[in-house]
């Protein structure tokens, strides 16, 4: 019965990952199917975020940054900047796929922008797979660990409302987009892990400066502390007593005759 039991597991174990692989490249195929019109659109959109040139980078940035300046200088409620956005993203679904249709009619189509438009999908697809392995993981930890759950809960939350109480909430607006649309290009170019091994060295740098201003001051009060051996020398001569008489010798020139005296 455990040898049986055991297989088992093992089976269900192995089948997994396929079960999932295959979850994954079904929804790739959906997607490629319902995102079909918007793939000419798509394709430049994903090279500027993966900074396929140099100068995506600043392009990123001048963008954001000029939307942002605008709706500083329009100051509007929430309300109207809400169903302002609404209206832009009505109107980007109803108008661009018609003038899709209108200026890429005669579409050449070739096979390595159906790799990138394929690979584009799939990573669509993983996106949204990770969001709902979050999803359930916190379904499960409210379930299972409901103070778990509580506590990270509350502790997100609190950080979240702190931060919009302290910092202006478009400038967090504007830092939260700015990010998430440089983040595909620092992936792309491999930068997280060249980030990552700077911040260690200079924090490793920063610790060794420290240890080795702590260990000088700590050397400076040791040696101020042990007595010198001039200071020994010093102290080791003995001072004429009280009782005995003292002597001074002193010179005086008067008409080219030296004369000494004792007292």
């Amino acid at each position: 019965m455990s040898s049986g039991t055991g297989d088992s597991l093992v089976t269900s174990t192995m089948k997994k990952p396929y079960l999932k692989s295959d979850e994954i490249h079904q929804r790739t195929g959906e997607l490629k199917q319902s995102l079909a019109i918007w793939r000419n659109i798509l394709l430049p959109l994903n090279n500027l975020l993966e900074w396929e040139h140099k100068y995506d980078p600043l392009v990123i940035f001048g963008i954001i940054t000029f939307i942002f300046i605008f709706i500083l200088q329009a100051n509007p409620s929430v309300l109207t900047l809400v169903s302002c956005v609404i209206l832009v993203f009505v109107l980007i679904d109803l108008l661009v796929p018609m003038a899709i249709r209108i200026i890429y009619k005669n579409d050449n189509w070739t096979s390595t922008k159906d790799s990138k438009y394929t690979r584009l999908c799939e990573r669509i697809a993983n996106f949204e797979d990770h969001i709902k392995q979050l999803c359930e993981s916190a379904l499960k930890m409210r379930k299972e660990r409901p103070l778990m759950y509580l506590m990270i809960g509350a502790i997100f939350l609190a950080f979240i409302a702190f931060c919009g109480q302290r910092i202006d909430n478009l400038l967090l607006s504007y830092l939260t987009t700015l990010t998430i649309c440089l983040v595909p290009g620092i992936r792309n170019r491999q930068l997280i892990p060249f980030i990552r091994q700077y911040i260690i060295e200079f924090w490793n740098n920063k610790k060794s400066i420290a240890s080795s201003s702590s260990s000088s001051s700590t050397n400076v009060s040791v040696s101020s502390s042990t007595p010198t051996i001039s200071s020994v020398r010093t102290s080791a001569i003995v001072r004429p007593s009280s009782t005995q008489p003292t002597h001074t010798l002193y010179s005086t020139t008067s008409y080219g005759i030296n004369k000494t005296k004792a007292q």
